[in-house]
């Protein structure tokens, strides 16, 4: 039984009725984009999305809130999140692309991983300055452009935009951190190669050794890394994600709270129950109460 959908690019493609069909990368426009996944989900690209207009109500990870256009959003591969709409008519053009692709022909295998607003939690949502909205509408024209055509080199074109894209995602996150100063430390590739791994395995894997042991680091390391980076410890971010996990679960009224306990691999329901309160305040069936 899975927790939470998986939605891979082609399956967006059904879900959105797109024709176009590429495992590597996909474009939705402002013509097809209905908000049509209500419940929490991941995917495992990339996802860029710019909200030109309206508003959306967006959880991402552990973050959550409504955004209002004209801003951007930028999601790694497998965080939890969900997007629905706030008001009517929301304008907003979404590129996914797997890391795989972008990263064909480039000798930097971690080159996603220098763009803190891929990492950072305060870093998702980036405002958009008015003589900024025209710039970035032009590379998102030029990729929609690209890929309905069908060009015979659309693989290596669009590269080229999302490198362009990135990179003025990048200094456009800088100006503002400038204007609203926060985290500004470039993404450690341990951090990145931690939440990756604890996006896959937080289900079943709940302590710092396995997570340090498969990054080929010690448990100590890798928390005194963590918490220099985010502020939490990799034991707080193992809690809080399956807090997370488990509070999505507790959404489907499908799910016994003692299926939600084997599905998060605790040893019992019991268990379970004492980690949710400590963590939240309330058990898991208090929690679900306040969801009616």
């Amino acid at each position: 039984m899975k927790a939470i959908s998986i939605y891979n690019i082609s399956k967006l493609s059904d879900v959105f009725s797109l024709a176009d069909r590429n495992e590597d990368f996909l474009f939705i426009g402002e013509e097809n984009y209905i908000p049509a996944i209500e419940l929490p989900f991941r995917t495992d690209a990339y996802a860029i999305a710019f909200l030109k207009r309206g508003q959306l109500n967006v959880n991402v990870g552990l973050s959550s809130g409504v955004i209002t256009g004209p801003c951007l959003l930028t999601m790694p591969p497998y965080i939890i999140r969900s997007i629905n709409k706030v008001e009517s008519n929301p304008l907003l053009d979404l590129i996914l692309f797997k890391e795989a692709f972008f990263l064909q022909n480039q000798s930097d295998i971690f080159s996603l991983l220098k763009y803190s607003f891929f990492e950072h939690e305060d870093s998702h949502i980036i405002p958009l300055p008015e003589e900024q909205v025209e710039r970035f509408s032009t590379i998102y024209n030029l990729l929609r452009g690209t890929i309905q055509e069908g060009h015979v080199h659309a693989a290596t074109i669009i590269r080229s935009y999302l490198n362009i894209l990135l990179c003025e995602i990048d200094v456009t996150s800088a100006q503002i951190k400038k204007v609203a100063p926060g985290t500004s430390a470039r993404t450690n590739p341990l951090l990145a190669n931690f939440k990756t791994l604890l996006a896959k395995e937080v289900l079943q894997q709940h302590s710092v050794r396995f997570y340090a042991s498969h990054l080929n680091v010690t448990p100590k390391h890798l928390s005194e890394v963590i918490k220099e980076q985010t502020g939490r410890t990799a034991g707080e971010w193992i809690d809080q994600t399956l807090v997370l996990e488990a509070k999505v679960l507790l959404q489907r009224k499908d799910l016994s709270i003692s299926q939600i306990s084997d599905l998060l691999n605790f040893s019992d329901q019991s268990v379970f129950g004492k980690f949710f309160k400590v963590n939240t305040g309330m058990s898991p069936l208090s929690y679900r109460n306040t969801l009616t």
